[in-house]
């Protein structure tokens, strides 16, 4: 078990889901990543649900990231998806997004989104559409992404149907430990 922290420097571009027990842990695990981005030079982007944008700031500036100070620096993006439109593209337009973060200086994007789940059928696998989208468009480029999805208390066979579909498209699975720590499962 270690820190969220040092799962994310042991990875040169990281695309992490993490699993949470319900949306209370979700403020202080983005909060800390977003932190860590901050730290190491990052621009940051976080994607909500719509309608939801002004709700994540507050959340986030609750959990102790600036986020007024950050967006007006240009340092941080909060947007909200559009799922009226494919998943097929939806990542395209972060090209760009990000090419002109670099130039301003930027070290890299530390992205995350609204947490998906309980894991009950469409949005679930609606959202791994999009997931797989922003993995194409990521891949190899200087980009930390950690995907959130609320499974709370799930049993064994529960547990092992959701990592393989949750792994497919993320280079590990942070799971909730004790004490705030993490382990991290890796897809073979």
């Amino acid at each position: 078990m270690t820190s969220l922290a040092a799962h994310v420097e042991g990875e040169a571009c990281p695309h992490l889901a993490v699993f949470l027990r319900s949306a209370d842990e979700l403020p202080g695990v983005l909060a800390s990543f977003y932190a860590l981005g901050v730290r190491r030079g990052g621009w940051l982007a976080h994607r909500a649900l719509p309608g939801h944008a002004d709700h994540e700031r507050t959340l986030l500036t609750e959990a102790g990231l600036d986020v007024a100070a950050l967006e007006e620096q240009e340092r941080m993006v909060v947007v909200e998806i559009d799922f009226s439109h494919p998943a097929e593209g939806s990542a395209d337009s972060w090209q760009q997004a990000l090419d002109d973060a670099l130039a301003r200086g930027c070290s890299g994007l530390w992205y995350a989104r609204f947490p998906v789940g309980p894991q009950d059928g469409s949005d679930f696998d609606r959202m791994l559409g999009f997931e797989r989208e922003w993995h194409r468009m990521s891949r190899d480029r200087p980009v930390v992404t950690i995907c959130p999805f609320i499974v709370g208390e799930l049993d064994g066979p529960a547990t092992i149907a959701t990592l393989g579909r949750v792994a497919e498209v993320h280079t590990g699975v942070l799971v909730p430990g004790e004490d705030g720590e993490f382990d991290v499962l890796r897809p073979d």
